[in-house]
Parts: structure tokens; sequence; C-alpha cells
């Protein structure tokens, strides 16, 4: 992909998953004492507060998922929702009168999209966009980085043949922000792919783990893979050091030791 167009898509994830609707505490509030009344199981809850926020029309087919964890550091389980809309997408680009590019780019844009859903207040959050290509629904998977007593989230995504990972992590115990993003794969089916294994190690000078990114390869590529969206590549470790990022406490963002500078792509 286009380091361009990569920057543009990435900073769009940034300024939409700091996005909140002043109004939104009222609203979720009212929406759970309706639930509670009606004896709803969360599962039709959350159904009906996100395809709400969302104004999506009864007709449309979507999926949503939910995965439940104890994400915070509270004993109360708390839960990650995922909204993919492939088919919207594909309604809009032809609305638009775009098929042919929209198709070309994979349908990419805010199409995927995470709801945070905060045990302790009951609370399901506006929706944080993840642009990228709805082709794949979003990956979760829980891990403890920034803290041992929490579950860090970590969203994979796919633009076009490149996959993405993206990390949220929960501050002053309810705020869901996102920390951290990098590339795993890319160029999948080109003559020239790359690849990338996240590492996470201990830091001794504090709690938070390091996140360190290691040149790596993808195992017997080959030029037809088929559906990019159902292509999982498998990725085998190489012993490079190639960046290393550990968190900024008062920035909530990991950012790149210095001495890794020197390995960042020359921009264009």
């Amino acid at each position: 992909m286009k380091p361009f167009s990569i920057g543009i898509i990435c900073l769009l994830l940034i300024v939409s998953s700091c996005g909140e609707d002043d109004d939104s505490s009222t609203t979720s509030t009212e929406s759970t004492e309706a639930s509670k009344k009606n004896n709803e199981s969360f599962d039709a809850r959350a159904k009906r507060e996100i395809t709400a926020s969302l104004s999506i029309p009864a007709n449309e087919k979507y999926s949503i998922r939910i995965y439940k964890e104890y994400i915070n550091a509270d004993t109360i389980e708390d839960a990650i929702i995922t909204l993919n809309r492939m088919e919207y997408a594909i309604n809009q680009s032809i609305k638009n009168k775009n098929e042919a590019k929209a198709a070309e780019v994979g349908y990419t844009g805010n199409y995927n999209y995470i709801f945070y859903y905060d045990g302790a207040i009951d609370r399901i959050s506006n929706p944080i966009f993840a642009p990228s290509s709805p082709g794949r629904e979003l990956d979760v998977e829980f891990r403890s980085i920034v803290a041992p007593t929490r579950k860090d989230i970590i969203i994979g995504y796919r633009i076009r043949n490149s996959g993405w990972k993206s990390y949220f992590s929960v501050f002053n115990d309810h705020d869901l922000m996102m920390v951290f993003q990098w590339k795993y794969f890319d160029h999948a089916g080109e003559d020239n792919p790359e690849a990338f294994v996240h590492s996470y190690e201990e830091n001794p000078q504090q709690v938070p783990m390091d996140i360190a990114i290691y040149e790596s390869e993808i195992d017997s590529h080959i030029k037809n893979i088929g559906d990019i969206y159902k292509y999982i590549p498998s990725i085998t470790k190489k012993k490079t050091l190639k960046y290393k990022f550990f968190l900024d406490p008062v920035a909530k963002k990991y950012r790149l030791y210095p001495e890794f500078a020197k390995n960042l792509p020359r921009r264009v």
C-alpha cells in the first residue's frame, strides 16, 4: 500500500477513536432502565442500542459479535462488541456510482465499528470507527500489556492486502483509548511481501510492557492467495528487531525509542 494512503487511514482511526457524544450518557441510562424493565438479554440490548446509534434500517444485513472479558481492574465483566456493515458499504458505492473504484480499494471506509461495554457503569460506548476493508470482520484479542491487572484489546483489521493491529487500553477505570497501531503484514500476493511479529517485552523502568516489532517473513508465500480477506498468513519471526516502543504515561501513547528512528521508511 502507498504510505500516504495508509497515513490518512491511520489518522482517521486516531481521530474517530477520540470522538464522544455529550448526550450518550443520558441516552444510555434511559436505555439501560428500559432494558431492565423488559428483562431484555444483553445480546438483544446491545443489538438494539448499536443499531439505533448508527440508524441502521431493519432490512440491512450486518454482523455483530460480542467478546466478553474482564477488561478493567474491577471484578465486573465487560465486553468488546464489533459491528460489520459490508452490505451497506456495497450499497453506498452503488449509490455514489463508484462501484469499480470502491471494489478496487476493498470498500475501505467506516464500515467496521468497535463498542466498549463497561460492566461497572452498565454502559455501551459510542461507536469507535475502524477504517478498514469490511470484507473481513474485525479480529479481537485480549492481552495484559499496559498493566497486569487489566486486559488490553488488540483489534486486527485489513486494508486491502495488508494486515494491521490497533491496541486499546482503559485509563481512569472507564476511558478506552487507542495507544498504538502497526501493521503485521503488507503486500500479500505481490512480489515482495512484508511481515512483522509483534512481541511484548518487560521494561525494567516501568510496569507497562514494551512493544517490539521484529522483521519476519510469510511462510511459503505465493502470489495466488485467493480471497485476501479469508487469507491468514503464517508468519515466522526473525531475529532482527526493527522497532521498539515504550508507553508514554502522560500522553497515554506508545513512543518509538529514538535509536530505532533510523529504521522508519522515508517519506516520498
